[in-house]
């Protein structure tokens, strides 16, 4: 039994202000309309995403400090709202508008599992367990794998999905 699940929705790269010069306004403007399309969001992959548009193939730690400067910005001005998930040793940060909601169900798109939120991992998880209440862990995580459309169960996966079980089931 499938989840109902939102359809994920892609950026369509456009022209960005290079990160290594652009102004905070111009990285705060960027980064709210990559979050407006994909939000809510990980740091990492709206980072690599504005990058990428920017003509970056890495970034080093002088962008990201910009960046990190500008997502502070943005969330003083009430442009971006910003969670922090903490999950066994993990701790991701969560972008979104302020009139997303914080947890949208949706399906992977691009994104790999490593960057979908663990908030929305874990509606999918609790969707799987409210409708199979006796399933095992190994079965909950190749369902969710199938939720995403995955086939592997990675030593780096079940990892993350034991310590968002942990966290947001136990």
């Amino acid at each position: 039994m499938a989840i109902d699940k939102q359809p994920y929705s892609e950026w369509q790269q456009t022209a960005v202000a290079d990160p290594r010069a652009a102004t905070v306004p111009q990285l705060v403007h960027g980064m709210e309309k990559i979050t407006a399309a994909e939000g809510p969001i990980l740091e990492d992959r709206l980072y690599a995403l504005y990058a990428r548009a920017g003509d970056l193939g890495r970034i080093y730690d002088h962008t990201r400090r910009r960046f990190t400067t500008a997502l502070a910005h943005a969330k003083s001005e009430g442009i971006l709202a910003i969670e922090t998930e903490k999950f066994g040793d993990n701790e991701e940060k969560v972008i979104r508008l302020p009139a997303q909601p914080r947890v949208i169900v949706r399906s992977r798109g691009s994104r790999t599992l490593h960057e979908v939120p663990a908030s929305e991992i874990a509606e999918v998880m609790l969707e799987i367990r409210v409708n199979h209440d006796l399933i095992s862990r190994e079965e909950l995580f190749r369902a969710v794998l199938e939720e995403y459309e995955l086939k592997r169960l990675t030593q780096a996966t079940e990892n993350r999905l034991t310590d968002i079980l942990r966290t947001w089931l136990a």
